[in-house]
């Protein structure tokens, strides 16, 4: 769980010029590496089942000494599995090789998250010292901007976080009101007639908007004035902004390599640029960072990071998927920094059940994926992006596109109701739907080949306990051959749109572990997949031409597999990143203190 985006783009530049590149060619058996737990025989069996059905080479079969439950701590994970991986990889010379990762029934399932050192708990405690002198100070500067602003509904509203609890949501809530009440200042000083009392409140104003918002604020100033037609402090936009982009930076290298110095120097940065506002998200940030609150996540996303140190940012939540196809191409550059693995899990309640899962998505591919479409959707919706009344609409938009392009009978419930008896859904070869929470209704037969999910959290607790209630242990358990859930509460937006998951399945042009991850928007989090990652029961493209002309993916082009980027050698690109960071902080840290 590495928070080092804005560092890794602070080095890719130097590293991609000095680096030779390696090309993937479309997704191969020799490009996958399988992880197997050498305590357990049936992992180990597992593991050459597979290798043996798709053609992967024995020594691309990796057994760690860990434990065979299915939840592990941070410690353990590290020692007992991210470690002997990348060992294993580099002395097998496979580090260069592989961009995609098999775990399998007996590797654990779960990462707690770690434990604070006394060191962390005493930061902790002063993050947020520095979050309630923030917070309070700036209650003071809102209700200043307010004022101005002379608005009931303002300063009414600017005594909902007079509790203390500056938590990023409520200072979220107030940056909103700041915008709002900044703007309505702004046109009451512009309406005043007097011309000693306008300028004496725009003075007044600006000063106000500068120390909240440090010299983010003198460009918002800037902009409102060049909306004006003047100039601010005759000090081009594009300088304030560049030197915004420096302090950002500098902050994530601070950050990546926390310190008594660091902290300290983070905090000046901060407030110089950002203000007390500024002052105020960064503790939030560490009060996050050193509590470890959201640090805990499935072992195949934490796996996701194999390449990653723990140097290069710290395990605190989850990270943008550089994968998602849908971030904007530039920013998913700038994220990638170093290889992000495709990770996908052969488990199951049994290692036999965990077996089939290969055979049958081998028997899909050769023989077609039959059987029936079920949709089970609310009859909801909304125009808020990643809302629960858009992906109710997305399911719906999903069995559309099916039915329009697909001989598949198509089974839509678009009501309260859902399929929850014994035979409400046969021969299932295609489900998405929601909302029965950890709640497993027997109302599913699922053919070989059969892909599906639940949309609900914790799915995913565990898939061997004989008394989990969730969706994917019971759906493995009845025969569905790939599915995807959380290990605990992951929040709406991590799980996969359905018509850009299934959207991408049916081109054909995607195995099932990249189309996961080309439309999951996070990693390091607390999502699994569950399946064959070669499996593509649509390789035909029979669908391809259909889907594109569709438009439900809302791309100009197809994404690039990821099998097909390129990418340097992870082992040399971390030890040279490694060093560029060390000397890149060492001058920030000179400089800053001067």
């Amino acid at each position: 769980m590495c928070r080092a985006q804005p560092v890794m783009g602070l080095l890719m530049s130097l590293l991609l010029m000095i680096l030779p590149e390696l090309v993937f060619a479309e997704l191969r058996p020799d490009q996958i590496v399988i992880l197997a737990n050498q305590n357990s025989h049936e992992s180990g069996s597992v593991a050459r089942h597979y290798a043996k059905k798709r053609g992967i080479p024995g020594s691309h079969i990796v057994n760690v000494d860990t434990s065979t439950q299915e939840t592990i701590s941070r410690k353990d994970y590290e020692e007992f599995i991210l470690e002997p991986l990348r060992k294993a990889l580099e002395t097998r010379k496979l580090s260069s090789k592989i961009c995609v990762l098999v775990t399998t029934f007996g590797i654990p399932l779960r990462v707690k998250a770690p434990s604070p050192s006394p060191q962390e708990k005493s930061w902790r405690q002063d993050a947020k010292a520095w979050r309630k002198s923030a917070g309070e100070f700036l209650q003071e500067l809102t209700d200043r901007v307010m004022a101005i602003a002379t608005s009931e509904r303002f300063s009414q509203e600017s005594r909902d976080a007079e509790d203390g609890q500056w938590d990023q949501r409520a200072s979220e809530s107030l940056i909103q009101r700041l915008n709002q009440a900044t703007q309505e200042a702004y046109q009451r000083v512009e309406r005043l007639s007097d011309d000693e009392e306008r300028s004496a409140q725009l003075h007044l104003l600006e000063k106000t908007i500068k120390q909240i918002y440090g010299l983010a604020g003198q460009v918002q100033i800037a902009q409102h004035a060049e909306g004006k037609g003047a100039t601010a402090d005759d000090i081009p936009l594009s300088s304030f902004l560049a030197k915004l982009r420096s302090a950002e930076q500098m902050l994530a290298l601070f950050q990546a390599s926390p310190s008594d110095k660091s902290r300290e120097l983070a905090y000046r940065v901060a407030q110089e640029h950002f203000g007390v506002m500024g002052v105020l998200r960064l503790a939030n940030r560490e009060v996050q960072q050193f509590g470890y609150e959201q640090a805990d996540a499935s072992v195949d996303s934490e796996l996701s990071l194999l390449w990653w140190d723990r140097a290069s940012g710290h395990p605190s939540g989850k990270l943008p998927n550089p994968w998602y196809a849908w971030y904007p191409e530039s920013s998913r550059d700038q994220m990638m920094g170093l290889p992000v693995l495709l990770v996908s899990r052969l488990d199951a309640p049994t290692s036999a059940l965990a077996k089939q899962l290969v055979d049958h998505a081998v028997r899909a591919e050769q023989d077609g994926l039959v059987g029936n479409a079920y949709f089970d959707a609310r009859g909801m919706d909304s125009e808020q992006p990643l809302s629960y009344g858009h992906y109710d609409r997305d399911i719906r938009n999903l069995s559309e596109l099916v039915r329009n392009l697909s001989a598949y009978p198509v089974i839509l419930e678009n009501t309260q109701k859902r399929f929850n008896q014994p035979g409400d859904a046969p021969d299932v070869a295609l489900y998405v739907g929601w909302y029965r929470l950890r709640h497993y209704e027997d109302a599913f037969t699922f053919l070989p080949g059969s892909i599906g999910y639940h949309i609900a959290s914790g799915e995913a607790v565990s898939l061997r306990d004989p008394i989990e209630r969730g969706w994917c242990k019971n759906a493995l358990e009845r025969g569905i051959t790939a599915t995807l859930g959380p290990i605990g509460e992951p929040y709406l937006d991590a799980f996969p749109l359905p018509t850009q998951f299934f959207g991408l399945l049916l081109t054909g042009r995607y195995s099932l572990v990249e189309a996961f991850y080309l439309t999951s928007r996070h990693v390091s989090w607390r999502m699994v997949l569950v399946g064959d990652p070669l499996y593509n029961p649509w390789k035909d493209g029979r669908f391809a031409e259909k889907v594109k002309a569709s438009g439900v993916l809302r791309l100009e082009s197809w994404p690039i597999p990821p099998s097909e980027r390129d990418f340097p050698d992870p082992v040399r690109m971390r030890k040279i990143m490694n060093e560029e960071r060390t000397r890149i902080l060492s001058r920030l840290s000179s400089s800053a203190g001067r």
